[in-house]
């Protein structure tokens, strides 16, 4: 399989991988970082390395590692914990690291021992460079000081400062080779891990809420992410030259806009844990760096030394946290897109639905750290096994799929025409674009019962209209309302309901999930659910069964969709004979 179906390929591949990754990166890094264990991030490193490794041992296919890095990294911004950027660039990292070796060295263990050494020792990298951007360079003086006066009071002076820093990056680049052995190892024992009754089967998507989100005040904004970045950038090289005053001054303007922008931020000032941190650097620079040495005179040089740090640590900590609430701009996402990441909002999509699973398996905690290899078996086995997420759910589903732009609404609508001729009821919802000035804003919603039509979406930002965010798209509340009350059919009967169409969003708990999962538990009829190719395999998992047929709106026409769905509606024995369409011989 070559191009584009490929490349979506692999991405479906690597958002079921990057789901069960997120779900480790969520459930147990929440539980090690509230542990505030000192390696909680090299703990997390190696079992990505165990997920990526065992799942590109499963799934052979070239970019997957770098794709469920990814995917896994765009899913942390739901993560409980408060700041994300650091562990998104982490988990980005890893990722390219481990891709990087096994592309270079090959997909054999010198490959996956390499790059699970690098992707686990990055852990420690990341720490030290988060450390100098947070306080500065000066951070390494204060700690050769404290190393060198701590080393003369144990004596052990013949262990230099660095030495210490070496001894750990040699046992992250051992535990990494281990986790790579691991993951090896858990791609061979998936395969005969019982799936029967272990509890870790697919769950319903659901949809996924983001506890303690930063939020901007208004809309996302890319001039106002790059103004916030130009100051933090610009603050970090000038507090060093900035007397005291000044710069606290800086930085309290900073702090201001910052709050007044993203009100919630100030938590992140509320937290003792930063606190304790800034206070401990301050008295440690006073002491060390001019204190215990240059008398009065010293102590007020290391005082100012420790203070500009602590000033620095202040403008990161808000600086960071106002470009993560602006990095989950959708219009983000979609540059992404056209930048040669097509079919990455799908993945997303359909990482987000495959989560509540991975989640669910890992809820009982005790019981993974017992036995977290079997847990994990058992969820790559999951994940490797197909048909464990082909559970029927209604056999009368019928799927109409195109690109983006090839006329599935259109179809759609010829279909419902071709079905009314032949005397079939229709019902459900079409979504046809809405365009404003020759140019696409968004979608309208059509009741197939009653021909009333209501904006349904439109391009713009949270606080605005819409009701649901996805993607450039605001949802408005009358159009979903009007969509959940087709899909309802109250005192509607109907032969055929529509559905147009089926997304990411709705694997992902959102839009017409709800009003679908309704109404296939008690509407016995055909339903035809329009989707586009990258996610027609989940949307066939989701809600219909393994026989599901797939029609394309590049190769079947009105009059064959129409007798595909009054075939599975005569099936039943409870239907009327239709006429067969004239372009289609009849039985």
């Amino acid at each position: 399989m070559t191009g584009p179906r490929a490349d979506l390929h692999v991405w479906q591949r690597a958002a079921v991988l990057g789901s069960l990754w997120a779900a480790v990166e969520i459930v147990l890094g929440s539980f090690l970082h509230n542990l505030r264990l000192p390696f909680a991030g090299s703990v997390l490193a190696a079992f990505g390395v165990v997920v990526m490794t065992a799942g590109q041992r499963s799934w052979p296919e070239r970019g997957v590692i770098w794709r469920s890095a990814l995917i896994c990294a765009l899913m942390k911004s739901i993560s409980p914990s408060a700041v994300i950027l650091g562990p998104m660039v982490g988990i980005a990292t890893e990722g390219l690291l481990l891709q990087a070796c096994v592309t270079l060295l090959g997909s054999n263990p010198a490959g996956y021992l390499v790059g699970g050494a690098l992707a686990v020792s990055w852990s420690l990298v990341q720490k030290i460079v988060s450390a100098l951007i947070t306080f500065g360079p000066d951070l390494v003086r204060l700690y050769v000081e404290a190393y060198g006066y701590a080393s003369r009071s144990l004596g052990v002076s013949r262990f230099g400062p660095f030495d210490l820093v070496a001894t750990l990056f040699v046992l992250e680049c051992l535990t990494g080779m281990a986790a790579a052995l691991a993951g090896m190892r858990l791609a061979r024992s998936a395969r005969t891990v019982p799936a029967a009754g272990d509890g870790v089967r697919p769950a319903a998507p659901a949809r996924v809420e983001t506890p303690g989100a930063i939020h901007a005040t208004g809309a996302w904004s890319i001039p106002r992410l790059a103004a916030f970045a130009a100051a933090l950038v610009g603050g970090m090289a000038l507090l060093g030259h900035l007397p005291i005053p000044a710069a606290a001054a800086y930085v309290a303007v900073y702090a201001a806009l910052v709050v007044r922008t993203y009100p919630r931020a100030v938590g992140r000032l509320r937290r003792p844990w930063f606190w304790v941190q800034v206070v401990g650097v301050l008295l440690l620079a006073s002491l060390l760096l001019g204190g215990l040495h240059g008398g009065a005179a010293g102590l007020l040089e290391g005082f100012r030394a420790g203070a500009q740090m602590a000033l620095r640590a202040t403008l990161v900590l808000l600086g960071f946290t106002a470009v993560s609430v602006e990095l989950r701009n959708p219009r983000i996402l979609a540059w992404l897109e056209r930048r040669r990441l097509r079919g990455l909002s799908d993945a997303l999509g359909l990482a987000f639905g495959a989560l509540p699973a991975f989640t669910a398996a890992l809820a009982d905690q005790r019981a993974f750290w017992r036995h977290p290899f079997v847990a994990l078996g058992r969820m790559m086995q999951v994940a490797n096994s197909a048909h464990l997420w082909r559970e029927a759910r209604h056999t009368g589903v019928v799927i109409l799929t195109g690109e983006i732009g090839a006329g599935k609404t259109t179809r759609a609508g010829e279909v419902v025409d071709a079905l009314r001729r032949r005397g079939a009821t229709v019902a459900g919802i079409l979504a046809r674009r809405a365009f404003a000035d020759a140019r696409h804003q968004g979608f309208d919603l059509v009741d197939l019962s009653t021909g009333r039509t209501v904006p349904l979406c439109r391009e713009g930002g949270p606080g605005g209209r819409g009701e649901e965010q996805w993607g450039r798209f605001a949802f408005i509340h009358d159009g979903l309302r009007l969509g959940r009350e087709a899909l309802a059919m109250d005192g509607q009967p109907a032969d055929v309901v529509v559905v147009d169409e089926v997304g990411p969003l709705e694997l992902s708990g959102g839009g017409w999930a709800d009003p679908l999962d309704n109404l296939l538990s008690r509407f016995d009829g055909p339903v035809l659910l329009v989707a586009r190719p990258a996610v027609v395999e989940a949307v066939r998992t989701r809600w219909g069964a393994a026989g599901t047929p797939v029609c394309d709106v590049s190769r079947d026409g009105p009059d064959r969709i129409a007798d595909v769905l009054l075939d599975r509606l005569a099936r039943d024995g409870s239907a009327p004979a239709y006429p067969p369409s004239a372009t289609t011989p009849a039985g």
